[in-house]
């Protein structure tokens, strides 16, 4: 549900212009165990039957919203949030290491992959095509970039250039994967200037896609060593982390704001934490090579596809020139493919959406997402179309059991 767009979906919007003390307004409560959230829940109120026509509601207590309301005047058009995810991948010479690794440490600097079975880079090249490849994923933008670079190893400007620029994977499926089957792993692990780099990079691409949300997943399977850092020098590793967190976080904070997902293949990665938490995604993806580190991958891969960002959000547009948007008087509806109105409740406030049911806003407010239920039925129903109604108070659902 988090990453992605449901771009079959049409989304459609209505501006309320200023309603003053309408007296539509009065009337609308909640559905079942719903209460408008300005407190009012008297008059008929109306609900959608099955049919698709409208009908009072008998039993007085609140009700759902009706597009025609007089609240509504204007409508304008949109489309569910582009989603596109960074890839800075680690092709360093720990990347040649064997899986599972058994417990025995392995030379960060090895230039050559095991004799048999699989080396980390072998299991994480695999997973990312699997990624590339898999339909879920197909409305995301995805670009590449290895690291570290053959020249200037240090120099952030090596890897600020994509070796895949983002783009829709419907197009650019088969250039990445022709990219990862082009690498082999050698060299340390610049972990500040290439994630400087990838940083840079997804904030130029963000700023000339102001409609799109952009992320950085980068995934390493060591710590930092090179440019500086001396390789088992556990006080400068620290020190670059701790540098690399300073860059996510500033990313995160910044404008646009730029996420970063961190994905660690390998033991001992624990501090990897720190990059993703100041990047705003809380904690590392970590794979323990000792175990089905495959699996692992994959379950990684879905979950930040899962939780980067929605396939279910939808930009609020402005209102129109001299017009004021109230988010206290936004609805939500869904018409299915077979012409039936559903009314699709906000959430209780402070409700996570991985327990709602129903829509919420972002924490600018500029789009709502569909959590839940609310989320799989639009996903289920490519024919469908989601409406934003204005003007009208808001219809709050019941808080999750």
């Amino acid at each position: 549900m988090r990453i992605g767009q449901v771009a079959p979906v049409l989304f459609s919007t209505f501006i309320a212009f200023a309603c003053g003390s309408n007296g539509d307004e009065s009337k609308v409560g909640g559905g079942t165990g719903a209460s408008a959230n300005n407190g009012s829940g008297a008059g008929t109120g109306i609900d959608i039957n099955p049919s698709g026509s409208t009908t009072g509601n008998p039993g007085g207590g609140g009700s759902s919203v009706d597009e025609s309301s007089a609240c509504a005047k204007s409508s304008a058009d949109g489309e569910p949030i582009q989603v596109d995810l960074y890839f800075m991948v680690d092709i360093t010479g720990s990347m040649n290491c064997p899986v599972p690794d058994n417990g025995v440490a392995c030379d960060p600097m090895i230039s050559s992959p095991p004799a048999t079975g699989e080396s980390r880079w072998s299991v994480v090249s695999k997973a990312l095509k699997a990624f590339v490849a898999d339909p879920a994923n197909q409305t995301l933008g995805v670009g590449l970039k290895f690291f570290p670079s053959r020249n200037n190893i240090c120099n952030v400007n090596s890897y600020v250039m994509p070796t895949v620029e983002i783009g829709a994977l419907s197009t650019t499926s088969q250039p990445l994967t022709a990219a990862i089957d082009m690498q082999t792993p050698n060299g340390s692990t610049p972990t500040v200037p290439s994630l400087t780099a990838a940083i840079q990079h997804a904030t130029t691409w963000a700023t000339q896609n102001p409609t799109h949300k952009v992320a950085v997943v980068y995934a390493t399977d060591g710590q930092p060593n090179g440019c500086g850092v001396s390789n088992g020098n556990a006080m400068q590793e620290a020190m670059a982390v701790t540098q690399a967190a300073g860059v996510a976080l500033k990313a995160a904070l910044g404008t646009p704001a730029i996420p970063t997902y961190v994905l660690g293949v390998g033991p001992n990665l624990d501090n990897l934490n720190a990059i993703a938490q100041n990047g705003g995604t809380k904690a590392a993806f970590l794979v323990d090579t000792s175990g089905n580190a495959a699996a692992q991958l994959s379950a990684a891969l879905a979950s930040i596809r899962n939780t980067s960002a929605s396939d279910c959000s939808y930009r609020i547009p402005p209102p129109p020139a001299g017009e004021t948007l109230q988010d206290a008087n936004v609805n939500v509806t869904f018409t299915n493919s077979a012409g039936v109105v559903t009314s699709v409740l906000q959430d209780p406030k402070d409700t996570p959406c991985s327990a709602g049911s129903g829509w919420q806003y972002s924490t600018d407010k500029t789009e709502i997402t569909l959590c839940g239920k609310a989320c799989s039925d639009v996903k289920a129903d490519t024919g469908g179309k989601i409406k934003l109604l204005f003007g009208c108070a808001t219809v709050v659902g019941s808080p999750p059991k």
